[in-house]
């Protein structure tokens, strides 16, 4: 920034900064002759340089998406006039396609809920049927063991929806 001729001499700008300047306010370098420049003139140097670099960071661009910059999409399309089309076809492609999996997702999440409710209830339920049944045989032991199954199942299923 500052050239050739300034780049021994970046601890004189340092210590300008820091505000250790010499008494007299002027410093000396030597570098293919005797330079001597004021405190302002240091000062006027050190700011120019601070806008310079100002002026980089606010010129830095930064974009990011399912397809290029415009910039860069004008620089493709000099290339090959079909790319700016086929990079628009293949990020609607890609939309259509995440758009399908999300709502497929959400279709199978709904099944798979309704099948964590339905699975022990219906099972609970033909238990208890069974259990009638056995009770109108005459068989109590049997019948017992399927009520104390049908409610475990029941318990359990509605246990692990409310830890959920």
């Amino acid at each position: 920034m500052l050239g050739k001729k300034w780049g021994k001499n970046c601890h004189l700008l340092l210590a300008l900064q820091r505000r250790q300047m010499p008494e007299n306010n002027h410093v000396m370098a030597k570098e293919d002759g005797m330079v001597t420049l004021t405190q302002d003139e240091l000062r006027q140097i050190i700011e120019s340089a601070q806008m310079a670099s100002l002026q980089e960071i606010k010129t830095l661009e930064q974009f990011s998406g399912p397809v290029p910059h415009p910039d860069h999409m004008q620089q493709y399309k000099n290339i090959d006039p079909s790319l700016p089309d086929r990079f628009t076809a293949m990020a609607e492609k890609t939309l259509a396609h995440n758009q399908w999996v999300s709502k497929t997702e959400t279709i199978v999440n709904s099944i798979m809920a309704f099948l964590g409710w339905a699975t022990p209830t219906g099972l609970s339920a033909y238990i208890l049927v069974s259990a009638v049944g056995f009770i109108q045989e005459g068989k109590s032991i049997e019948a017992l063991i399927a009520l104390v199954g049908a409610l475990a199942t029941l318990a359990g299923a509605f246990y692990l929806k409310a830890k959920k």
